[in-house]
């Protein structure tokens, strides 16, 4: 058996190093962030693949033919690449000579925002004036898709134009897809949104005209009391305000609304939690994540170009990479599952009968159970989402340190700090609770909770004193 040389030795071990970084790197990513760290490694590497999809074959189908010019590009410019090794890859060949291989084999174009926003406005602007007034528009919009640019430099851009027509054009994109974009701001952004649905409360737009300062200060009693709308509907209106995305053209939906509910604006959840005849059953919410595996037709190409040895170590550093990604996918999936499901054994209670029975957990007591370090459980639950019977959930709320009741029995701090902001939320404005008033009436229930401890909670949950919260 030939002997390692040193040399050798350090490959494996700088190989062994960026697996392990891979991994934990795609174990921290949430489901929309894997579809995009996917998305990216398919564009930069021509020997990925996307096949048939894990679950939700329709949606793998739109994503493999949104790549597929892009795919047939790659292919040629692959055999172009392949055809021309004697000069790319010479004995005098430089550095720089890699890195242009590099570039020839990994570029590709990815359609944008911009990209679909220009398609719409050659669909709807046939007035060459109208056209050029929504492409300036278009460039000008801001990283999050805010139009921020003042009418009278606009009409300054184009004095041929009326006010009038500026805001028709403008108008009109902001009912392209994504549907606000353009707005200037948040809260016409929100009521381009709503006004679009066929069917929405006139409550929210009442609301959001006319009382957005106390909605965004989440001055709901001030609200009711100016409307005369009950509790129940104002939860609705909440509700149906949070379905709304505020930044149209960003990658992450603000979270507006915090304090109010457990989870944020139009969060897409990691895992789904179903009682199944008695059982708990944890599905990974896999529907946009296709199956991964090696491009046969580059492989071939390459095996029978028997190309020169600087491109053949890029090819065969290309595949390796390719392999690399897929299994840490796979283990990505595999380790997530088992985390989940041994977080629904010791929650059980939870997942029977909801948030008042969670029971105190530690990260320590997922690794035990399941056997693996409390880093790796740690990477598992970041920025990680679980749909449940009770709603949705990030998955640090079902981690939490213990307490004790009254009559000595364990209970999560979480179930005291969701009662603290439900007592907050429900108080009476004019005259709020104080921290030992909500002291005295945790104790009422059963719960030890110290005046400073009740300030503690309060203040990580992010509301401000009695004295702040008070209300004419």
């Amino acid at each position: 058996m030939p002997k390692q040389t040193l040399g050798t030795k350090l490959e494996t071990k700088t190989a062994l190093k960026n697996v392990v970084i891979l991994n934990s790197t795609l174990l921290e990513l949430p489901v929309l962030q894997l579809e995009e760290k996917i998305q990216e490694e398919l564009e930069e590497n021509p020997f990925l693949e996307a096949s048939d999809g894990i679950e939700n074959e329709d949606i793998v189908q739109a994503r493999k033919e949104q790549i597929e010019e892009k795919k047939e590009k790659e292919f040629k410019d692959l055999i172009k690449t392949f055809s021309n090794y004697d000069s790319e890859y010479s004995d005098e060949g430089s550095g720089d000579d890699e890195d242009s291989g590099d570039r020839e084999f990994g570029q590709a174009y990815q359609r944008t925002l911009r990209d679909s926003l220009y398609d719409q406005i050659s669909e709807n602007f046939l007035n060459e004036l109208d056209s050029e007034i929504a492409t300036y528009i278009v460039d000008n919009l801001d990283e999050d898709g805010f139009f921020k640019v003042e009418l009278e430099m606009v009409k300054n851009e184009f004095p041929e134009a009326t006010e009038r027509t500026i805001l028709r054009v403008l108008k009109t994109i902001q009912r392209f897809e994504p549907v606000g974009i353009a707005s200037r701001d948040t809260r016409e952004c929100l009521i381009v949104q709503l006004r679009s649905r066929e069917l929405y409360l006139e409550d929210t737009y009442i609301v959001l005209k006319d009382h957005y300062d106390d909605l965004v200060n989440k001055r709901y009693a001030q609200i009711m009391k100016k409307t005369g709308i009950e509790h129940e509907q104002m939860q609705e209106i909440i509700e149906e305000i949070k379905s709304l995305n505020p930044k149209p053209g960003g990658s992450k939906s603000a979270e507006l609304w915090e304090n109010t509910e457990p989870q944020s604006l139009s969060i897409t959840p990691d895992f789904i939690v179903k009682e199944v005849e008695g059982k708990f059953e944890v599905i990974l919410n896999n529907a946009s994540i296709p199956n991964l595996s090696i491009n046969k037709q580059f492989e071939s190409i390459y095996l029978s170009k028997n190309p020169k040895t600087g491109a053949k170590d890029y090819v065969k550093k290309k595949i390796e990479s390719a392999k690399w990604f897929i299994n840490a996918v796979h283990q990505r999936r595999n380790t997530l599952k088992h985390v989940m499901e041994s977080i629904v054994k010791i929650q059980r209670e939870f997942f029977l009968y909801g948030p008042d029975r969670l029971k105190p957990m530690i990260l320590k007591d997922v690794a035990d159970d399941i056997g693996m370090d409390i880093a790796t459980i740690s990477r598992s639950v970041k920025d990680k989402y679980a749909d449940t019977d009770f709603g949705i959930f990030e998955l640090k709320y079902f981690f939490s340190e213990r307490s004790a009741t009254s009559r000595g029995e364990d209970v999560s701090t979480t179930v005291i700090k969701d009662r603290i902001g439900d007592m907050i939320f429900l108080e009476d404005k004019r005259k709020p609770l104080s921290d030992q008033e909500i002291s005295d009436i945790l104790a009422e229930e059963g719960y030890t909770a110290a005046r400073r401890t009740v300030q503690k909670y309060r203040e990580e949950l992010g509301f401000p004193i009695s004295r702040m919260r008070k209300e004419l």
